[in-house]
């Protein structure tokens, strides 16, 4: 029976409006597998940008493998748990519900705010990605305004001599996408998966294109490269073609982390939407599957494919430019100026679309927070279209408000990036709490997935906190994710305590009240 001092709402308004298709894409969009193959992880498997690596061995498309094989208990967990809570807000829930509730709040708040910090800057260093392609086909066509326009407007975000007005390009590219994201979102919240799901039909068929044309171009391979990294001043020395060199297992498990910061362990979208499922049972149990495999196959295959046309020993020398990647190297081998716009269009809409998700899924866990009464409820109302449009405001006003970090320090931006150690542990509490389901309804595969997954994200959150390449050991980096965590803290102190005044206990919720 539900306590007298808990008010409930009947039905929340959101729609059953996400079909199998805008499931997996959500998913996809958050493992992100197009900005795995640019300049994510390949430049780390050199120790010019990784002094965990000494030296040649470690395999990217290896630990690919490795990273899918150990994200099976991950998903385990996520489909069992998401087919017996269907619920806005997905794995909070969990952790609320089956843990404990605070623990839940504080986790799903600094999450949050992690998110956003992350999402602001892929939208921001999107520039990155323009950048690569605008001097790439400048360089590849001999194209005079190409070249200008990449030396001095659609500059690299990383370079530390922009100026006031070249970062404001940037911030202004970032935002109004961001804006016109939120508004289709506001007005319709169909239309919000509408745009995941075209903008990631359209990234995963761009990547595919790339995989196509390195295969049809591997014949004249090094004729059409060596301009290319010597127009950027790179000089690899052509070495014995190996596609499997001897590979040194500590090195290629060293990657692991790099997979985890951006693809296979993200796989809160679905969950965190799975009460709008149209087939609800259906969706939860083919979403997750379909998405990580999708994953594992395209960053797998783009890996082994780069060996087995350079050489592992090739790549291994050139990725550390930073330069030299899978979609660089796609577009110099392109046959024409038309392919070689599409491919660009593609890395750079890979990055738009990691942000149109985290739209979405942003506003679902603010929803569930608020609908739960550790946020202000006015959070949880949504509007005659089905969408959650507070919660979307909020998230706007978060990520203009950090998008301008990069606009004034790209060296404070990027130590940002060191803030994913919260993921890592929200992964682990997540892990802890499907043990614990498992246990107490006596659900075998899901407790031994669980214990799995907590030792895996146990090992990930150790890597992330002592691991230099990601940045945790910058004092900018601890104090923001220390600012998060408290920040989470005392939001929940501060519902549970001016609640209480009005004689609610919020703690009555995580027993009895599921968002819906």
């Amino acid at each position: 029976m539900m306590s007298k001092n808990v008010f409930i709402r009947e039905s929340s308004g959101l729609l059953k409006q996400v079909s199998l298709v805008d499931a997996i894409m959500l998913n996809i969009g958050n493992m992100s597998a197009g900005i795995a193959l640019f300049e994510s992880i390949s430049p780390y498997v050199n120790p010019s940008n990784n002094p965990t690596i000494a030296g040649p061995g470690g395999v990217l498309w290896l630990a690919s493998i490795i990273g899918a094989l150990l994200a099976i208990p991950q998903l385990i967990i996520y489909t069992s748990l998401t087919r017996r809570m269907s619920r806005t807000g997905g794995d909070y829930i969990w952790i609320s519900r089956s843990l404990n509730g605070p623990i839940g709040a504080i986790m799903a708040i600094s999450l949050q705010l992690e998110t956003i910090a992350y999402l602001a800057l892929v939208s921001y260093f999107s520039g990155s990605a323009m950048n690569a392609v605008i001097c790439t086909i400048g360089n590849v066509e001999h194209s005079n305004a190409l070249l200008y326009l990449g030396k001095n407007i659609f500059v690299d975000p990383y370079s530390t001599n922009l100026t006031i007005g070249q970062r404001l390009l940037f911030y202004g590219i970032s935002a109004a996408f961001f804006l016109g994201a939120i508004l289709l979102n506001i007005f319709k919240a169909k239309w919000g998966y509408r745009l995941v799901s075209f903008l990631g039909i359209f990234s995963i068929s761009t990547l595919v294109i790339a995989m196509i044309t390195i295969a049809i171009g591997s014949s004249h391979f090094f004729t059409s490269i060596s301009p290319l990294l010597s127009s950027f001043g790179v000089s690899v020395s052509k070495t014995s073609h190996a596609f499997l060199p001897q590979v040194n297992w500590d090195y290629t498990l060293l990657l692991l982390p790099l997979f985890a910061l951006y693809t296979y362990p993200w796989m809160t979208a679905g969950p965190a939407v799975s009460a709008e499922f149209r087939q609800t049972n259906k969706i939860a149990k083919l979403n997750l599957i379909m998405a990580l495999s999708m994953t594992a196959l395209l960053v797998t295959v783009g890996f082994a494919e780069m060996d087995l046309v350079a050489g592992y020993y090739f790549n291994y020398f050139a990725y550390s430019s930073f330069i030299y990647n899978f979609w660089t190297v796609a577009i110099a081998l392109a046959s024409n100026p038309f392919l070689q716009w599409i491919l660009g269009l593609g890395v750079i809409i890979w990055n738009f679309y990691t942000l149109s998700y985290g739209v979405i899924v942003f506003s679902r866990y603010i929803f569930a927070l608020s609908f739960d009464r550790v946020l202000p409820e006015k959070f949880s109302q949504v509007n005659r279209y089905g969408s959650p449009v507070y919660a979307h405001i909020l998230d706007l006003v978060i990520t203009l408000s950090l998008l301008l970090v990069p606009v004034f320090s790209v060296t404070a931006a990027e130590s940002l990036y060191g803030a994913t150690i919260l993921g890592a542990i929200y992964f682990f509490v997540v892990s802890i709490a499907g043990t614990v389901f498992g246990i107490k309804n006596k659900v075998k595969a899901l407790t031994i997935s669980g214990i799995i997954s907590s030792i895996y994200f146990a090992f990930l959150t150790y890597e992330a906190g002592i691991n230099p390449i990601f940045g945790f050991n910058s004092l900018i980096t601890q104090i923001f994710v220390g600012m998060v965590i408290a920040t989470g803290i005392l939001i929940y102190a501060v519902s549970w305590y001016s609640h209480k005044k009005k004689g609610i206990d919020i703690s009555l919720t995580f027993k009895e009240i599921p968002p819906e």
